[in-house]
């Protein structure tokens, strides 16, 4: 592991035990700011992450699902005082990712662009009910349209500067037509994004699956991150072992429940990043995580940062394990 990101551990050791309110005091003057946002309660998990810069830029990747960005995501932005957000980036439509995108807009928060690709019809609702559903799908792209909003697609190497030589770049980005491993499911046409600040990286994954996750485990291109957002809220069919070894993150995150998490379904993952000795977030157990980036490197404060970050030790403190009964 690297030193200073060791050093850097402890210092946010230190930090995770204030409020989030006592954090962002003291690092107001970092140029960029990730928050994974909680979008997560006891019957359901999302994903949503905001980026923001000290010049004023704002970005989000994934937004969550309508309810949980309702209750959640958007009291978050306006605590944040966010009233337009410049890039929202859809990893995959699938509603526990998009969902939001609607409750936002009704909450009166602008976007000025959004990226969301448009999966083909017979892929997506192959998926109802429980998945991806074309004619929702159409129906969230138009009420951005008609927000005045600019919607577009994004492909592979599409790039977006926030300044302080920091950069958001879509390294892969597959639909159903032209892939290198045949028929994808709606996860795995996930936008893999990769964040960087200096010398630190952040790989967003979406819901990547098994197929294209051992896809990029082969494929001849530098993976490594310092921080990866595990994919498919830590669960199953998530992408493989050597995946996980490509990436080779120094810390992990998991914008899941304490329930999925610590059930048999994430067992695997679970047992990779204890393996590893990845010291992990998870949104359900450490609520809100928000990670700075600076001259410093990167540094880690969580809502509940007295919570053990031992992907096994966590679950056994919570009491948790197995799936509750809605679930099963």
């Amino acid at each position: 592991m690297n030193p200073r990101l060791v050093l850097l551990i402890a210092s946010a050791a230190l930090i995770s035990v204030l409020t989030l309110t006592q954090t962002a005091q003291l690092i107001a003057t970092d140029p960029v700011v990730w928050h994974m946002v909680n979008v997560n309660d006891e019957v359901s998990q999302g994903d949503a992450h905001l980026l923001t810069t000290s010049l004023g830029m704002s970005v989000l990747i994934d937004v969550g699902g309508y309810e949980s960005a309702k209750r959640k995501l958007l009291p978050y932005l306006r605590a944040q005082h966010i009233e337009s957000v410049d890039h929202v980036f859809v990893t995959h439509p699938h509603k526990d990712h998009y969902g939001g995108l609607m409750a936002l807009m009704e909450g009166g928060i602008r976007f000025k662009k959004v990226y969301f690709n448009l999966p083909d019809k017979p892929t997506c609702d192959a998926e109802i009910p429980w998945g991806c559903d074309y004619k929702d799908v159409l129906a969230v792209q138009a009420r951005i349209k008609g927000s005045g909003a600019e919607l577009s697609t994004v492909g592979q190497r599409f790039r977006v500067d926030l300044g302080f030589r920091s950069h958001l770049t879509v390294i892969y980005a597959f639909d159903n037509t032209s892939t290198p491993v045949g028929p994808l499911d709606i996860n795995d046409m996930s936008l893999i994004i990769r964040f960087r600040h200096q010398d630190s990286s952040v790989l967003f994954t979406g819901d990547l699956n098994a197929l294209i996750g051992h896809y990029l485990s082969q494929v001849n291109e530098d993976l490594h991150a310092t921080i990866l957002k595990v994919p498919h809220h830590g669960t199953e069919g998530v992408a493989p072992n050597a995946f996980f070894e490509k990436v080779n993150p120094e810390i992990a995150m998991v914008p899941a429940p304490l329930w999925l998490w610590c059930s048999a379904r994430s067992e695997r993952i679970r047992h990779w990043h204890d393996a590893h000795h990845v010291p992990t977030y998870v949104n359900g157990i450490h609520g809100h995580v928000v990670t700075t980036f600076g001259d410093h490197g990167a540094v880690v404060a969580a809502e509940h940062g007295e919570r053990s970050r031992n992907p096994l030790l966590m679950c056994a403190e919570s009491g948790q394990g197995g799936l509750p009964a809605f679930a099963q």
